[in-house]
């Protein structure tokens, strides 16, 4: 009896048996006179619940919303990540960059100003490699329709347009975009890194310090000379100046130069963070003049790391110096062959063979100078060496006795009735007067021009006047026929009045047979 009595009581107290029992219950009210339509609805809840949190709900939407667009964010990194890897192996492979140093002491970054810079780089979108030559100002080249002249004239007559013409015409390229900057761009950028470090010659620290001197004065950015050679780290200023040298060598290690700072301001580049480099795009932007915007060029700083600079070059590859007119001139020989190897630095290309408009440029230029076979290459100029000029010397060494000299009168508490006037050896020729040298030369070679235009036009109309007379002498021998005068004998005298009657045709043969 008591086992039944516990079963029952369990079922009872069991949940199930509790449910249905409330259900019974409930079923049962109306009956009992309570209306449980009246009552609200309840929200049903557990016992073990906690009422929600001020803004929990509110914080929960805020959730729904975010995860799908980190999902969005997601998705579209992933596919510029994916496009970045991709693009190189579906569009152009290789990126062609022409860049303009401009020597330009007024900002002037187009036509009038010299390019002392100019430089064509190639850029292989797939493995990072970048090749680039120095092509030398002074190559003889064809910069117009008809002229021929130094390679720099193209910028300086019609700015970027006419250059990046030249350099099409003359190399068979096809440049996508172009740079042209003056030294304050290059000085700012140098000095955004950090500066470089490289190892300068005896004969290259006896000139710097006045190109120094001189850049501060055409750039408004501050510098100091330097102190020594050998080892130094040049601040941007520095680096222009050591860039322009050329005083105790050539122009082709001035190039050397300038391709050497290049690569040690590509290799602190490589080792900057992003936000350096965007501000070095930034900081030159004002300074240049491009065919690219300022996101463009801020991409192209960023992925700085992922680029390889190859060993740089200059061109022509084979080469000699020679006169032309009044012209000193770098002379390819020949054209034609140096714009195959070219192309084979730049795009890889084997065999390459030049355009009919490349072919009929090199003939042209082994015409005037007399230098049709193809060479050799010469061997790459380099840098750290020179030497100083003799002129300069002596300069240097009345500098040295005029310093011992006050040095030793300050000694003795003696002022010197004259001092000696300090000099500077290279103040007297620096890149302004090498750049005043290249403007006579200039006008010499439109000199030159005009007056071979002028005896060609002189050539021209007497010519023409002689062809004018042969038709009057024809005209004139056929009057003398018909009048029976003298002029039918040939012994016309200049004093017989049948001169006239003959004509001016007599005259002309008379003169045609005291010539021959």
């Amino acid at each position: 009896m008591k086992r039944e009595e516990s079963e029952e009581r369990r079922r009872r107290t069991a949940p199930s048996a509790r449910h249905e029992e409330r259900e019974k219950l409930r079923m049962e009210e109306p009956e009992r006179g309570r209306d449980f339509s009246e009552d609200p609805p309840r929200r049903p809840y557990s016992s073990h619940a906690r009422p929600a949190a001020p803004g929990r709900g509110r914080g929960k939407r805020r959730g729904r919303v975010l995860k799908p667009l980190l999902l969005l964010f997601l998705c579209l990194l992933l596919s510029y990540l994916a496009w970045s890897f991709l693009s190189p192996y579906f569009g152009k492979r290789y990126w062609t960059l022409a860049v303009f140093g401009v020597d330009s002491r007024d900002g002037k970054l187009e036509a009038g100003a010299l390019s002392d810079v100019i430089m064509v780089a190639s850029l292989d979108r797939r493995s990072g490699r970048i090749e680039l030559v120095s092509v030398f100002r002074d190559t003889y080249a064809k910069i117009g329709e008809k002229e021929y002249h130094k390679l720099n004239e193209a910028f300086f007559k019609g700015g970027h347009k006419q250059a990046l013409e030249a350099l099409e015409k003359n190399l068979d390229l096809s440049i996508d975009d172009y740079v042209s900057f003056n030294w304050a761009a290059v000085a700012k950028a140098i000095n955004a890194l950090g500066g470089v470090d490289l190892e300068i010659s005896d004969a290259e620290f006896f000139y710097i310090n006045a190109f120094i001197t001189e850049t501060v004065e055409s750039t408004g950015i501050g510098s100091v000379q330097l102190e020594h050679a050998g080892m130094n780290h040049l601040d941007g200023v520095q680096a222009v100046a050591y860039g322009r040298l050329r005083l105790m060598d050539t122009d082709f290690n001035r190039t050397a130069r300038q391709r050497k700072v290049l690569s040690l301001a590509m290799d602190k580049a490589k080792k900057a963070n992003p936000a350096v480099l965007i501000n070095v795009a930034r900081s030159v932007f004002p300074e240049i003049s491009t065919s690219m915007g300022i996101g463009e060029i801020s991409a192209l700083a960023v992925r700085a790391k992922s680029y390889q600079l190859a060993e740089t070059r200059g061109f022509p590859f084979s080469r000699e110096t020679k006169n032309i007119g009044k012209l000193d001139c770098v002379v390819p020989t020949t054209l034609s062959s140096n714009v195959t190897e070219l192309h084979k630095m730049l795009y890889g290309v084997d065999d390459y063979k030049p355009s009919a408009a490349v072919e009929e440029i090199s003939a042209h230029i082994g015409k005037v100078s007399g230098l049709t076979k193809a060479g050799q290459d010469a061997e790459e100029a380099g840098t750290g060496g020179g030497s100083i000029r003799k002129k300069d010397q002596k300069g240097g060494k009345k500098k040295q006795k005029a310093e011992t000299a006050a040095g030793e009168n300050g000694q003795a508490g003696k002022k010197s009735e004259k001092p000696k006037k300090k000099e500077t050896a290279p103040s007297k020729e620096t890149a302004a007067s090498s750049e005043k040298k290249e403007t006579e030369e200039r006008k010499g070679g439109e000199a030159e021009r005009e007056t071979e235009s002028t005896a060609q036009k002189s050539a021209e109309s007497k010519e023409q006047k002689s062809e004018e007379e042969r038709k009057e002498s024809g005209a004139s021998r056929k009057e003398g026929e018909k009048s029976g005068s003298d002029a039918q004998k040939g012994e016309i005298s200049a004093e017989d009045p049948g001169d006239d009657a003959a004509g001016p045709g007599a005259a002309y043969a008379k003169k045609q047979e005291q010539s021959t």
